[in-house]
């Protein structure tokens, strides 16, 4: 704890790196030498027998969005959920949206906001699926919908509030909108699992992955425990309108997989006679082997596929072990699309990829049509990108270069995107194992910031972008100039 004065002192730590941070009740997490609110800044580093004085931080001024909600009768809306977006991942707070629910005056008050641009969502109970039906005789069934700010149902709709450091926002006013809901049934045909059986679950396209805002729980009605009706049928009751996927997944004990799956486009009328295709999880073989004569040894490796579509919700990674002769098996894969990952050894990469004999143009494998065997071939000789960044000097906050690569459409995913965090009392960088091909390169000062996983962020800095190919075993060289937080900030 603190002293008066803010003083404080920590002692008899072992030598090592730490991070010094600081909270405060109506204040943002500080750290030292943080540039953000909430991130770790740069580390203190200890000798043995040395000490650090001037450890200073200072502690940003906690945002505040206020206001309230009224139903569609004008009336204060109480126990309603008001949940703030943020426009950018890195206002998040570590990834945890900040939300508060309304009192009998219908109002709110979001607390601990960091600086940015924000979605307001309002809706009741803990899930926005969870609506109140209104069935009038004669007339179409309605809800009380998810609302944004002001009074959108569409998130492309909503208003955007502006909180900057320190800022309470006042008066933010969110009219509950009703819309109407209709019935989406169906019936699920081919290969329907046996035993635990299967479920149905139903996501809207459009789904930000934000507080479960476009998730209708899945489940189906009837005696069946497993989600569906004896006889393959299922029903949803009060779907709005908009564009959904319907997914069929079984429940074995291996885990859940995806079956099939179905777009369905839901307007003012009930949707029936909805038809989903199930096949069973198809059984994966594969082989790892190293390009080149004499191929170089690479011992055994683990092999993982990641969904990359509605199955990551599901379940964890399959993960396989290769063998001796670098075999591997999956006994059963979700149909859609995954991500495949190997853990190659320290200078070892994935040159390329090939099902049943056929080239993949990635990493990125569709099972919903791929059911041969795999084939994966590593190579020794790894694509580099090394550098410097100019103008740094000790008082420069940390950054970190990211180095994505530049597809046609351009995509930003986690597993192709490569990072490294570089100190102010050393600009050079390396970024090693890299796959062949034509990659963009930033160096940003927000260390902490997920914020360049957004390809819009690219796209709106791209003249502060370096573009770099580099082939087999080839090594490019960069120049960058820090991009700052602050030409970021309010967009």
């Amino acid at each position: 704890m603190t002293s008066d004065d803010g003083s404080f002192a920590i002692r008899d730590l072992p030598k090592g790196r730490y991070w010094i941070s600081a909270e405060k009740s109506g204040y943002l997490r500080g750290s030292y030498r943080g540039r953000t609110a909430g991130g770790f800044g740069d580390p203190v580093v200890l000798g043995d027998d040395t000490a650090k004085s001037g450890v200073d931080i200072t502690l940003p001024k906690q945002g505040v969005i206020s206001g309230r909600v009224l139903d569609e009768a004008g009336e204060p809306a109480e126990r309603v959920m008001v949940q703030a977006i943020p426009l950018r991942l890195s206002n998040a707070g570590n990834g945890f949206l900040r939300g508060a629910s309304t009192n009998d005056l219908g109002e709110f008050r979001i607390s601990k906001m960091a600086p940015g641009n924000y979605r307001l969502l309002a809706f009741r109970g803990m899930d926005p699926a969870e609506l109140l039906v209104e069935r009038l005789q004669g007339k179409p069934a309605t809800a009380e919908a998810p609302t944004y700010f002001p009074g959108a149902t569409e998130m492309a709709s909503a208003s955007l509030i502006k909180v900057n450091p320190g800022e309470e926002r006042t008066g933010a006013e969110i009219r509950l909108q009703r819309s109407t809901v209709v019935r989406v049934a169906g019936r699920v045909s081919g290969e329907v699992p046996s035993g635990r059986g299967a479920r149905v679950s139903i996501r809207s396209s459009n789904d930000t992955g934000f507080g479960r805002s476009g998730f209708i729980r899945g489940g189906g009605v009837g005696p069946s425990d497993a989600g569906l009706r004896p006889d393959g049928s299922f029903e949803f009751p009060n779907i709005r309108s908009g564009e959904y996927v319907l997914t069929v997944m079984s429940m074995d004990r291996g885990g859940p997989k995806i079956l099939g799956k179905q777009t369905v486009a839901v307007g003012q009328q009930d949707v029936t006679g909805v038809s989903v295709n199930a096949a069973a999880a198809p059984k994966i073989d594969g082989r790892v082997r190293a390009d080149g004569e004499p191929p170089f040894a690479f011992g055994k490796l683990e092999v993982s596929l990641q969904g990359s579509g509605g199955g990551r919700d599901f379940g964890p990674p399959g993960n396989a072990k290769t063998d001796d002769n670098g075999g591997f098996s999956f006994p059963a894969v979700s149909r859609e699309r995954q991500t495949l990952n190997v853990k190659t050894p320290a200078g070892v990469i994935v040159k390329s990829v090939y099902a049943a004999g056929q080239p993949l143009p990635g990493l990125n494998l569709d099972f919903s049509v791929i059911t041969g065997p795999l084939e994966i071939v590593l190579s020794n000789k790894p694509a580099v990108i090394t550098g410097t960044i100019q103008g740094m000097n000790p008082d420069s906050p940390r950054v970190t270069v990211w180095a994505v690569p530049d597809g046609e459409p351009f995509t930003v995913e986690p597993w192709s995107t490569k990072k490294v965090r570089v100190s102010p009392d050393s600009p050079a960088f390396t970024l090693d194992s890299l796959r062949p091909g034509s990659y963009r390169v930033a160096a940003y000062e927000d260390a902490e910031s997920d914020v360049f996983n957004d390809a819009s962020v690219w796209e709106q800095l791209k003249s502060q972008v370096v573009t770099v190919k580099v082939g087999e075993g080839e090594s490019g060289k960069v120049k960058l100039k820090v991009i700052a937080a602050k030409e970021l900030e309010g967009s």
